[in-house]
């Protein structure tokens, strides 16, 4: 058995690659984003991988009888580390000077995942979409797809050798791609997330190369069929177009981008125009590169986006343009000469990997300890990094936030009881709020991350599951406690522009056929309207900022304290009163129809905006600053929140 280099698979690698770097750059034409599937270049070069993987693995089996698995794993570290590892001490450079303390931290967590192979794990446990805006502040989460890959590279060789001298080995693989393949549509119905960074979801992927060289190794291909091959082309082309962060992935139409490989893969040959266009000098340098563009293009646009400015279309090919070079270097300065190594001098390159690894762990462990270094930025931005509001709130139990059942209800034995219920902008307020009213009131508080209160609405991910805090059996909780709530007041606040949009990856259920504005108008009313005398706390939307207030204060204002004062004097963030209203335009419009008596509303633009003389919304007054992101106050924001919405209470009492 031979190993020819098929050069039209450099090019299927830059195919990969420029459908993965147009995803994450983010490119619109007519607010449509172009390659909206390009994330299935990953996908692509899953099979890839497993096709050369298993060719060189049969290759030595075929030709020794046997496989050196110290010498496989040998190359296979030599390949993947030394590259990913100047990329990770490059990216640390640049994240001291541009990442807050938080998202330092979190870099330094997600560094230790990347050098011992479970980054796919660890982002999932940290919940991170990777369809969602936030994933594109990380360095490292593209690290995940290394992680698959290389576990798939520990178990593969050894469950290749075992049933190398089996009869029936190819029906064994075609059995376990068949068993994989299941295992990942049973994987995304019940945890979409969880399937989508998890090896066993995405090592079907992988065995489709290993088929296509049984395949081969069996010649079942004896007729090549040119139009196989351009049809690959169309359903990978097809992918990249019609695919997008709404679509179930990975699922049976993760097989058409893969179907698409195999094809090519299978079916091209020289005759084709095809094959020209993938093996011309262009595609396949880029897909020679492919491997250093992969590393060096999520950190680079992902610390870009850190600084807190909008990427413009400039920006972004400046970006583009420094990735390529970068990539360059990389490859021919750095990762073809150390992939020519020879064994002795291997071992050199394999302690100083053994001591990089143990001076990443030590400086991470370090850095986890001191909250990301937070001595190296602005004391402002050192003490919002420490606020941690969503933890503030514990009982017995522990943290309150986001609970389905058993809720905090701090019952101090008063007659009244404040109920707090929202989202994560309402848990950012709770403990305050508690702080002001715990000699006047029992508190209860009910916030969930995502989920605001639509009792009769159901909400589900795209793949039809119910969303996972947002249960149907948690709303018959909350509609049990306010029930046997009497003469109180139930506070409702969160974050309704974004729940009321259903493009942000999940789905609504109304019952009535009725809208989910109206179904939330209704659900208010039954309360009012029950006997219970209960008052409704309808507290409006605050101003949203357009960019994150931490990045910029990272990025733009001066350490100094006397300097920072100076500069925000000068350079106070704000954002349009227009802005605001035009962005809850909807939201607003609902909850100015609501008229009742017992219905008690609060509007934050009275102590956010100044809607006379500036027509503006503030961020801060002096380095006392309301926000610590974009939406979510801080906890000065929270206190001048929580008085008027007390002031408020005080007034219907």
């Amino acid at each position: 058995m031979e190993i020819k280099y098929r050069k039209e698979i450099e090019g299927l690698r830059a195919l990969a690659i420029i459908g993965v770097l147009f995803y994450h750059v983010e490119f619109f034409l007519n607010n449509y984003k172009i390659f909206s599937g390009g994330f299935l270049g990953v996908d692509i070069f899953f099979v890839i991988s497993g096709y050369l993987i298993s060719k060189i693995i049969l290759n030595e089996l075929h030709n020794k009888n046997n496989l050196n698995l110290k010498y496989f794993y040998f190359r296979r570290v030599r390949r993947i580390f030394p590259a990913l590892y100047l990329m990770i001490i490059v990216s640390i450079i640049f994240g001291w000077f541009y990442l807050t303390p938080e998202n330092f931290k979190e870099f330094s967590n997600s560094i230790i995942a990347s050098i011992f192979l479970y980054s796919n794990y660890f982002f999932f446990l940290e919940g991170l979409n990777y369809n969602a805006e936030s994933s594109f502040l990380k360095p490292l989460l593209h690290t995940w797809s290394l992680a698959v890959e290389e576990q798939f590279y520990i178990i593969f060789p050894i469950f290749l050798v075992s049933i190398w001298k089996l009869r029936n080995n190819f029906n064994i693989i075609i059995i376990s791609f068949l068993v994989l393949f299941v295992l990942s549509l049973l994987t995304t119905f019940n945890n979409i997330s969880f399937s989508f960074y998890s090896s066993t979801s995405r090592f079907w992927e992988l065995l489709a190369g290993t088929l296509l060289v049984f395949i081969e190794k069996k010649n079942l291909i004896t007729n090549y069929k040119n139009y196989l091959s351009n049809l690959g082309i169309i359903l990978i082309i097809i992918s990249y177009l019609i695919f997008d962060n709404q679509t179930i992935h990975p699922s049976y139409l993760t097989l058409i981008p893969v179907f698409g490989t195999c094809l090519i893969i299978l079916f091209i040959n020289k005759n084709q125009i095809l094959y020209r266009l993938l093996t011309n000098n262009i595609a396949a340098k880029i897909g020679i590169w492919s491997y250093s563009l992969y590393l060096w293009h999520y950190p680079i646009f992902a610390i870009a986006r850190n600084r807190g400015k909008a990427l413009s279309d400039y920006d972004k090919l400046e970006l583009i343009i420094l990735t390529f070079v970068l990539s360059i270097i990389s490859y021919y300065f750095f990762e073809k000469p150390i992939r020519k190594l020879n064994y002795i001098k291997s071992k050199l390159l394999f302690s100083s990997i053994f001591i990089l690894s143990a001076t990443f762990v030590i400086f991470n462990i370090y850095s986890i300890k001191n909250n990301g270094f937070e001595n190296r930025v602005h004391v402002i931005l050192k003490n919002l990094s420490r606020e941690n509001l969503w933890e503030k709130m514990n009982d017995h139990k522990g943290v309150c936030f986001d609970r389905v059942n058993s809720f905090c209800n701090f019952n101090n034995g008063f007659s009244n009881s404040i109920i707090l219920i929202g989202d994560s902008h309402a848990e950012v307020i709770s403990s305050n709020l508690y702080e002001q009213i715990q000699q006047k009131y029992n508190f209860i508080s009910i916030n969930r991350g995502g989920c605001i209160y639509l009792p009769g609405v159901k909400k589900t991910y795209q793949n039809g599951n119910e969303y996972h805090n947002c249960t149907t059996e948690s709303k018959l909780e909350i509609e049990k406690i306010i029930n046997k709530t009497k003469n109180s007041f139930i506070v409702i606040f969160g974050y309704f522009k974004l729940h009321f949009n259903e493009s942000r990856g999940w789905n609504y259920q109304v019952q009535d056929n009725i809208s989910v504005e109206e179904s939330f108008k209704k659900s208010l009313l039954n309360i009012l309207n029950n006997k219970n005398n209960n008052k409704v706390v309808l507290v409006y939307p605050v101003p949203t900022l357009p960019y994150d207030i931490t990045k910029k204060i990272m990025n733009e204002v001066p350490k100094l304290s006397f300097k920072a004062s100076d500069f925000l004097e000068k350079n106070p963030y704000m954002t349009s009163y227009e802005s605001y209203i035009n962005q809850n335009k909807a939201v607003f419009e609902i909850f100015n129809s609501l008229k009742h008596e017992n219905l008690i509303k609060v509007y934050p633009e009275e102590i956010f905006c100044d809607k006379v003389k500036l027509n503006m919304c503030f961020a801060h007054k002096g380095k006392k600053f309301y926000y610590s992101d974009s939406n979510h106050l801080s906890y000065e924001g929270t206190k001048l929140l929580n008085k008027l919405i007390l002031e408020r209470i005080i007034s219907k009492n």
